[in-house]
């Protein structure tokens, strides 16, 4: 199913819990146009009701002008264990069949609105160090005798060493994110 706007992400959405009956479906990086606006992505998620409804939330990001490779891979990581946190944090919940919140809680109180919350903050803080190394290096690079001689192969070569994610130099900001991007219902 081709996602273009918030119908179709919505359709998606409720397709996957009601059809499929998958407790938790989170949709990431997605752009939906919206004129006028500094460019963002948004995350968007949702935890099912007992009768299979959404309850659809979404987090917006500002986007970062470089391109990484590996963070779907960092991004279900954290998520994971962010999740499994925000669940213990929820009496009970543990003991329920996927860590399903009661039809009571709201969209943003959701564990998995909460653990999108955290895990954002820790991307977005990871990628903009990222980023800052990145633009350091590839300019000291372009600046060396070994840069300006331009070789299309080995700048493609040092751009993309340079734009790894700096995981382990950021272990902090993995650890104990400062939460900068709220969940907003849809």
């Amino acid at each position: 199913m081709k996602i273009v706007d918030m119908d179709s992400l919505k359709l998606a959405i409720t397709t996957l819990h009601q059809e499929y009956r998958v407790p938790h479906v989170l949709i990431t990086s997605v752009r939906l146009p919206s004129p006028g606006t500094e460019p963002h992505l948004q995350v968007f998620g949702s935890t099912y009701t007992s009768t299979f409804e959404p309850r659809i939330f979404n987090v917006k990001i500002p986007a970062i002008d470089c391109f990484f490779s590996g963070t779907g891979d960092m991004f279900a990581a954290l998520i994971l264990v962010r999740l499994r946190e925000a669940a213990w944090k929820v009496e009970g919940l543990m003991g329920t069949s996927s860590w399903v919140s009661g039809d009571e809680v709201v969209e943003v109180e959701l564990p998995l609105a909460r653990a999108t919350e955290k895990v954002l903050a820790s991307m977005h803080t990871v990628l903009e160090r990222t980023k800052e190394k990145r633009d350091e290096e590839w300019e000291g690079y372009r600046r060396s005798s070994i840069g300006k001689q331009g070789d299309e192969q080995r700048d493609k070569l040092m751009q993309s060493k340079a734009a790894e994610v700096r995981l382990v130099r950021n272990v902090g900001c993995l650890r104990n994110p400062e939460v900068r991007f709220k969940a907003d219902r849809v």
